[in-house]
Parts: structure tokens; C-alpha cells; sequence
């Protein structure tokens, strides 16, 4: 029979060897799961984003098919303006009877009132005025978004240049949608180290 004092257990200084290593493993996983779960959420907002931009084409492409007083000397532009935008449906009174109350987007859920119809924008690191407006779209110039940096007034997820003006050829501009954050030092850079907007 073996005694008792044969028996060896770990020290104290072997325990806290152990602790130290788990808990520098657990740090490691940690920053990898919080990588993750940004990428996830990038990843997410990019699907949004080509969805609403998707809608948007679609939407230009029925209005030119229609050939009623397009361009923008017509009462019938060729994209969808800003409010249209905002209220994700071609709405103006102008617009022919085949258009009126067209999706543009078909989303989750649905709102009747401006800057609440689209999908909601959610990156890892959003301002106080994009988390109050995650589905909100803010106005855009030619100006704004011809520029290398696009300036964003971080209140609103989303901004929209209806593409309402003709370029030095005389042909119309086309309308672009984007994320209206442009923030160098954010968490919400992609993984090829480009801005929301740039997506």
C-alpha cells in the first residue's frame, strides 16, 4: 500500500505559471473574436449597401425604360431624387402610373415615414448621429462626392447624390449612394484598409 506522503502535487509557483499562460491565450482569442465580429458586421453593412445601391439601379433602369420626360429638364428624372431615396419609393406625382409606389428596396421592415424605410446601417464603430439615424440619407453634391475624401456629416448611416446634373459632355451624371462616414482613425476600415465610403 503507498502512503499518503508519496503523493505530489502541483506547487504554487506551477499554478500561477498555468494561470499566467491561460489567461495570455484567453487575450489572444479575445482580440481574435473582437476582429470578428467586426468583420462580421463590415461584411454585413457591405450587403446592405450593394442591396439599397441594387434597388437604386433598378429603379433608374424602369424610369429609363418608361422614356416619359426623363433627364433633368423633365418632370420624370432619371434616378430617384433624394426623397424618393429617403422614403425607399418612387413617389412623385410626375412619375408615370407604372412607377408610382415602386420599391426600391424590399427590406425587413417597412416605415412610412422619411429616412425610416431603408435597412438600418450597423458598423462596429458609428457615431452618436448615425446610431440615432441608422437608416437615414443624407443629401449629397456633385461636389461631395468627386472629392478624394468625401467629406461626411457623420448624422446619418447612409448619403445620396441623386445625379441631377450633366457632366462637361452634356450626359447625365449618375446618381451615388454611399456610407456617410469617412473617419480615418475608426474601426469601421475594411480589411483592404479602405473607408465605408469607398466601398
Amino acid at each position: 500500500m503507498v502512503g499518503l506522503g508519496n503523493n505530489k502535487g502541483f506547487t504554487l509557483i506551477e499554478l500561477i505559471i498555468v494561470i499566467i499562460i491561460l489567461g495570455i491565450l484567453s487575450s489572444a482569442a479575445s482580440q481574435y473574436y473582437l476582429k470578428m465580429q467586426e468583420e462580421a458586421k463590415i461584411a454585413a453593412t457591405k450587403g446592405k449597401l450593394a442591396a439599397i445601391r441594387g434597388g437604386i439601379e433598378l429603379g433608374h433602369a424602369k424610369i429609363m425604360v418608361s422614356g416619359v420626360n426623363t433627364g433633368p429638364e423633365g418632370d420624370n428624372p432619371d434616378w430617384p431624387t433624394l426623397e424618393e431615396v429617403q422614403f425607399n419609393e418612387l413617389m412623385l406625382e410626375t412619375r408615370p402610373d407604372s412607377l408610382q409606389h415602386l420599391k426600391l428596396v424590399r427590406a425587413d421592415h417597412f416605415s412610412n415615414e422619411r429616412n425610416k424605410a431603408l435597412p438600418d446601417c450597423n458598423l462596429p464603430d458609428m457615431t452618436s448621429g448615425m446610431s440615432q439615424n441608422p437608416s437615414a440619407v443624407a443629401s449629397r453634391s456633385l461636389a461631395d462626392v468627386t472629392t478624394g475624401i468625401r467629406r461626411a456629416i457623420e448624422s446619418t448611416c447612409w448619403a445620396y447624390y441623386p445625379g441631377n446634373e450633366r457632366d462637361a459632355n452634356g450626359r447625365v451624371v449618375d446618381a451615388i449612394f454611399y456610407i456617410n462616414d469617412d473617419r480615418p482613425n475608426s474601426s469601421n476600415i475594411d480589411a483592404a484598409d479602405r473607408r465605408p465610403s469607398q466601398w
